[in-house]
């Protein structure tokens, strides 16, 4: 599932994933798509142009873009880093592991704009599974056979983006559904609802709290009434009505 990601913008053509200790740039070459250490590697990315997005999975990831790095990485404090070339921009969070297995895709080589980093997909690539046929607007999903995919991870990996939103919020919804018909738990079903809330208010730069905690108070109503295809597109076209502005 997705654990997080940042956006950098980079003075130079270097990024930097893996441990939160120094770089020794005195041995890197800066040459290639990609170098690495015992610590770091190095994805060559394009500098002083627009945004470098970099996205960190824990397990499994997406079949995206091209692998240019599969290998472990020794994280002295268990944390990973992602980290511009200077210094000067960075985003840290905790791995599970000191000496994780890490894959690393990029869109470009050489010239990466987009970054995928998994930790810890175990049997990837050989032995994997795809959990995923890879259908819009899920991308295909390297899974390990030996790591079971609970509920929690499939409404993750609906709302991980904001493309094709009707098709996102469809899918979300048909994990509370499930997650109502397996637990009867309205505070799980709650909990998964304001996840949903959250995600609305990315969908554009003018949403807002108000208009996305109303939402969630219509979902709560309506849950189980409705399909959730149908439930979708009324939320989106009720929240496109108030914000006057297309969504999807």
């Amino acid at each position: 599932m997705q654990i997080g990601a940042v956006q950098m913008y980079l003075g130079h053509g270097h990024l930097f994933l893996g441990a939160t200790t120094a770089v020794d740039l005195s041995v890197f070459d800066g040459e290639g798509p990609v170098t690495a250490t015992e610590h770091h590697v190095r994805v060559a990315a394009r500098p002083q142009v627009g945004l470098v997005r970099v996205r960190l999975w824990q397990g499994a990831g997406p079949r995206v873009g091209r692998l240019v790095f599969d290998g472990k990485l020794a994280l002295p404090d268990g944390r990973f880093c992602v980290e511009e070339a200077t210094g000067l921009s960075r985003y840290v969070t905790k791995a599970n592991s000191y000496a994780p297995r890490v894959l690393v895709a990029v869109d470009d080589p050489g010239h990466a704009s987009r970054v995928d980093v998994v930790l810890e997909p175990e049997f990837v690539p050989r032995s994997a599974q795809v959990w995923t046929a890879g259908e819009p607007p899920f991308p295909k999903l390297t899974v390990a056979p030996t790591a079971p995919r609970h509920r929690a991870d499939v409404f993750a990996d609906a709302l991980a983006g904001h493309d094709f939103p009707r098709k996102r919020l469809t899918a979300a919804l048909q994990v509370v559904a499930e997650e109502r018909r397996q637990r009867n738990s309205e505070q799980s079903v709650s909990f998964y609802v304001n996840d949903i809330v959250e995600w609305l208010r990315w969908l554009h730069d003018r949403v807002t709290y108000e208009m996305c905690r109303d939402t969630g108070l219509f979902l709560m109503e309506q849950l189980g009434r409705r399909q959730p295809e149908l439930l979708a597109e009324d939320v989106l076209v009720n929240l496109q009505r108030r914000l006057g502005q297309q969504l999807f």
